[in-house]
């Protein structure tokens, strides 16, 4: 499990070096470390030498004070032994007494389920390969967009400035949410959007693709480079502001994604999927490294409490509208009554504005 300390407290790290062999020795070069706070902030600047306690184990005390930030963080060792370097990381946590817990990140996560089976780290599924760091990011991937989880929806600003034709979406950009993007009342929308570029290049063909300068219309969503763009027509004349809903991607992919030391909880997403990210894991690494039937439990689990959370009303997106695609012949109405124009073809490839 992980080494935890207090604030306040001084962290003695340590390290052990062994031969190929599995015997302690020591380094006949050196040995030195790099650690980083919960924040990703270095703390202790690479090249830093650590203390020989005995052959083959070697420490650094970490000084805390009052202030120091919560949450795991991260040790880097470097060993030069002759021409050859070796490197391993580490990671332990610093809590507050008078502060809950922190959360669940992947790194605490995959050691947690390493020490309860009493894992040997260098066995398949500790942490040279490391596979069950790899099955927490896995699996909290699948939890993430299991369901239209209410914490994945959040409102966007689309800012155009002045004589643009493309602006890029937040890093965290997934999808737009269907169940938003519709218009409301008698309000046909005011820019609308696809992700089919030939339902985009139809309606350019509609608006002109001489079109002056004015309020832009239609935007297309498409993926670049490893980001989410949005372009749009006619060319903006001057600033011009959208409101838009979207789906989050998870925290480990899209353009931004957070650090192995970076808990889950309440960021990404609420306290008690905490629990329910445990039980997936213990699951399924249970029944890949486990030759005895412990992984039925945290199945029982794991479901029990998956079923909870999707009946709790502020856990999903549950409500009686249907997803934007279906309300063609609403969009068909007030298009023309607003806007004396309907995007042309298939209208359940749009989204709008209002």
């Amino acid at each position: 499990m992980l080494e935890t300390y207090q604030r306040g407290e001084t962290a003695t790290l340590k390290i052990e070096v062994k031969d190929s062999s599995g015997a302690l020795y020591t380094p006949d070069t050196s040995i030195t470390c790099t650690i980083w706070d919960s924040a990703g902030t270095v703390l202790v600047a690479a090249g830093t030498a650590m203390t020989a306690e005995s052959t083959g184990i070697y420490y650094y005390d970490l000084a805390t004070t009052d202030t120091s930030a919560l949450g795991c963080y991260r040790l880097e060792y470097k060993t030069v032994n002759g021409g050859r370097t070796s490197k391993g990381v580490d990671f332990f946590v610093i809590e507050d007494r008078g502060v809950p817990s922190v959360g669940w990140c992947t790194a605490t996560l995959a050691d947690q389920l390493r020490s309860e089976m009493d894992q040997n780290a260098d066995a398949a599924g500790g942490r040279v390969p490391d596979r069950v760091m790899k099955i927490t990011r896995e699996q909290g991937r699948w939890l993430y967009k299991h369901e239209d989880w209410l914490f994945r929806r959040t409102p966007a600003t689309l800012t155009i400035s002045d004589g643009d034709t493309e602006e890029a979406m937040p890093a965290d950009f997934k999808e737009l949410d269907s169940r938003s993007m519709r218009p409301s009342g008698t309000i046909g929308g005011r820019l609308w959007w696809t992700q089919n570029a030939s339902a985009w290049q139809a309606a350019k063909d509609l608006l002109g693709h001489d079109a002056d300068p004015g309020a832009p219309r239609i935007a297309l969503l498409y993926y670049t480079g490893g980001a989410w763009k949005a372009r749009f027509w006619p060319e903006a004349d001057a600033e011009y502001t959208y409101d838009y809903w979207y789906l989050k991607a998870d925290p480990w992919t899209g353009a931004a994604p957070i650090a192995d030391n970076i808990q889950l909880s309440p960021t990404y997403w609420p306290d008690d999927f905490d629990v329910l990210w445990h039980a997936l894991c213990a699951y399924v690494v249970y029944g890949k490294y486990r030759a005895d039937d412990a992984w039925k439990s945290f199945k029982s689990e794991f479901q029990a409490k998956l079923l909870e959370l999707v009946q709790e009303n502020n856990e999903t997106i549950a409500n009686d509208l249907e997803p934007v695609q279906d309300a063609t012949g609403y969009f068909r109405s007030t298009a023309r009554a607003m806007m004396g124009w309907v995007p042309p073809g298939d209208l359940s490839f749009w989204f709008v504005s209002t």
